[in-house]
């Protein structure tokens, strides 16, 4: 199976299963057995059958246990992309640049920032680590560049859940060097795309359809989330709200992403501690709604900001994309830039530059939220760059996330308003690190339509629920005041009736009340096929006619087997006797059929099963008598003849009551 994929302006084909992914199946058979392979899949559908009698559950039981793998699958990798992150930013960041950010959460205050930066290796090192992220996404994995989160929203709408078994460790490596080397990104693209991978690979392994490969899908990239966040409620309504640009949340898959979001919060501890790094908010407080008109000014202020911000990432986007330069070059250039922007701009007391963009930033938020950064012109100033660094990054193929990108520039402008309004107005604004605190979740509720994760989240992150009403309400109307299509979520769509994913969603209640009977002509004459019938006749008989389906029946008139004319296709190139094959060595059996009294719901689903135009109707009683032939045309105008019925009806029921109504005297 091939998918396009839009790379740099180019089009290209992402192949899904037929190569790479056929290919790790392979693998896994070999290295554990078939059978072994066969007896996993059993038990775990019988262990899934009994979850789903216990508890009494609509969905799958076999998808419950299976979210819990996942999310300890995606726990783990979770640690293994921070540990090797670590490593990369200690010998990198802190070693050869010389920028050591101040700590966050519970270390902060234990460490002192570090700014003496040496020059000639900010505009090396971030060029360098551009240069390898580059080659490695475009050599092995072009789909992993860029942020991940909008690859997993792709691959929900679009690719039916599939993930390359490749990807989590291109994806992996590419962002541990890209943010290591001081790219200015986040881990949550990442860690999303790496979870989401480990997920539709696990669906794959256990032979499980589009519905539950999306629903793993979203579960892998929970688990991965809360781990990295340590916020497992969070990340979990994160990755069912980002699929919608509207308020739509993907409900079917909550469960299963809070079981896989606790799962890999759980083995993410129990490897890595506690004592990862976490923002602290310490002794804020909301003093009442008489504060809130200047949270509403707020929530505009987030609103504008995030379309710039989207406009710049976007704009930039569109730049790189049109230079003529190979594309694992362009993440090259974009780390040059950001080294030399963080050299040339100065601010306050820097006098060596303004590295505070480089990597996520959460020091700095801390150092926002604590109090201790109180200039407003610095905090807005720190905004603007890591808006252009973060586009400068990942824009240009640069591969990691946006979301602790876009917590930073809320955080600083945050800072900004509320010290400017502590200067304006002392005696109402007296803790003007509120807006810190809420400017995260405003203006990341703002850039990618998540109002709901945006305010579990940040209160998650920072242990924080003293500001939950300003947080809410800020969130909630910086959302509602951004244009709809203004997104860092590309792939979005608006509800779920746009999503392909839900495409025969609201075709079933219509389809349901009608039968095949209703529809199919059983008086049309069907073409039958002699199974004795030689390939040299055959061709002959069927090059006569219009039809493209052909049942093959036996002596007794009785269907035995049904073959169409890609199965001719396929067996005349090689042919050296036609008188060698005949009609019921091509057949396909067992034939897949309907009867009278189905509805075409269930009509729908056997066309979509094996992706045929045409579906023999056979007698309920005696399934081997062929009773004629129903098209997916006939279906589809059957539905639609429905929908203009109930529409007219509707019509009428308004216009009815229109004339109930008296007239007003």
């Amino acid at each position: 199976m091939s998918f396009p994929h839009v790379c740099n302006g180019r089009m290209v084909e992402i192949s899904i299963v037929s190569n790479d992914v056929a290919e790790s199946s392979n693998w896994t058979a070999r290295w554990l057995g078939s059978r072994s392979v066969a007896a996993l899949r059993r038990a775990f559908r019988a262990a899934g059958e009994f979850v789903r009698w216990l508890f009494d559950l609509e969905g799958s039981g076999e998808t419950v246990l299976l979210s819990a793998v996942v999310g300890a699958a995606a726990g783990l990798a979770a640690f293994l992309f921070i540990s090797g992150l670590q490593w990369l930013i200690r010998y990198s960041l802190n070693g050869i640049i010389g920028y050591t950010p101040p700590a966050a959460g519970e270390m902060a205050g234990r460490s002192v920032a570090d700014l003496d930066i040496v020059p000639w290796a900010v505009l090396i090192i971030p060029a360098l680590g551009g240069l390898v992220s580059g080659w490695l996404v475009y050599t092995f994995c072009p789909e992993a560049e860029g942020h991940g989160s909008d690859a997993m929203v792709r691959s929900y709408h679009r690719l039916q859940g599939a993930i390359r078994g490749r990807v989590p460790l291109v994806k992996g490596l590419a962002s541990i060097i890209t943010i290591g080397t001081g790219g200015s990104a986040g881990r949550e693209g990442p860690i999303a795309q790496v979870g989401a991978g480990v997920g539709s690979a696990i669906a794959r392994f256990f032979g499980l359809g589009p519905d539950q490969r999306r629903q793993l899908m979203l579960a892998g990239a929970a688990g991965g989330i809360a781990a990295v966040f340590q916020a497992p409620l969070g990340a979990a309504l994160f990755v069912c709200e980002v699929l919608y640009a509207s308020t739509a949340v993907e409900t079917g898959a909550l469960l299963y992403c809070v079981i896989s979001a606790v799962t890999g919060y759980a083995v993410f501890i129990a490897f890595h501690g506690q004592g990862h790094e976490i923002i602290a908010a310490k002794s804020l407080a909301f003093h009442g709604l008489a504060d809130l008109p200047l949270y509403a000014v707020f929530a505009l202020v987030c609103s504008v900001a995030g379309q710039i911000y989207v406009w710049v990432f976007y704009g930039l986007r569109d730049r790189f994309r049109s230079l003529s330069l190979p594309n694992f070059l362009k993440p090259a250039l974009g780390g040059l830039l950001l080294g030399a922007m963080i050299l040339a701009v100065r601010g306050g007391s820097l006098t060596t530059g303004i590295p505070h963009v480089m990597a996520g930033g959460y020091g700095w938020i801390q150092q926002a939220l604590d109090g201790v950064m109180t200039s407003w012109k610095l905090l807005a100033l720190l905004a603007v760059v890591k808006i252009v660094g973060t586009s400068l990054t990942i824009s240009s193929g640069g591969s990691g996330g946006v979301f602790a990108p876009s917590l930073f520039i809320g955080a600083m402008l945050g800072g900004a308003y509320g010290w400017l309004c502590h200067e304006l107005f002392p005696g109402t604004v007296t803790q003007p690190q509120v807006f810190v605190l809420v400017g995260m979740g405003a203006f990341f509720a703002s850039v990618a339509k998540v109002p709901l994760t945006a305010v579990v989240m940040v209160s998650e992150m920072t242990g924080s629920f003293a500001l939950l009403v300003p947080l809410m309400f800020v969130c909630v109307l910086g959302h509602a005041l951004t244009p709809r299509r203004r997104s860092l979520y590309e792939e979005q769509v608006h509800a779920p009736v746009d999503s392909p994913a839900h495409q025969g969603d609201f075709l079933i209640d219509v389809l349901a009340d009608l039968q095949v009977h209703q529809v199919f002509d059983p008086k049309r004459p069907v073409l039958t096929i002699d199974h004795r019938m030689p390939l040299r006749h055959l061709v002959r008989l069927i090059s006569s006619v219009e039809s493209s389906y052909f049942p093959v029946v036996n002596g007794d008139g009785r269907m035995v087997g049904i073959f169409s004319l890609s199965d001719i296709r396929s067996v005349l190139p090689g042919i050296t006797s036609e008188n060698l094959i005949v009609a019921e060595d091509i057949a396909t059996t067992p034939v897949l059929t309907v009867t009278p009294e189905d509805d075409l719901h269930t009509a729908l689903q056997r066309f979509t099963l094996k992706n045929i135009d045409e579906i023999p109707v056979v007698d309920a009683a005696d399934p081997g008598r062929l009773l004629g032939m129903l098209r997916r045309k006939e279906l589809i105008a059957a539905y639609h003849h429905e929908v203009e019925r109930l529409r007219s009806l509707g019509d009428g029921a308004e216009a009815s009551a229109k004339d109930d109504v008296p007239p007003v005297a």
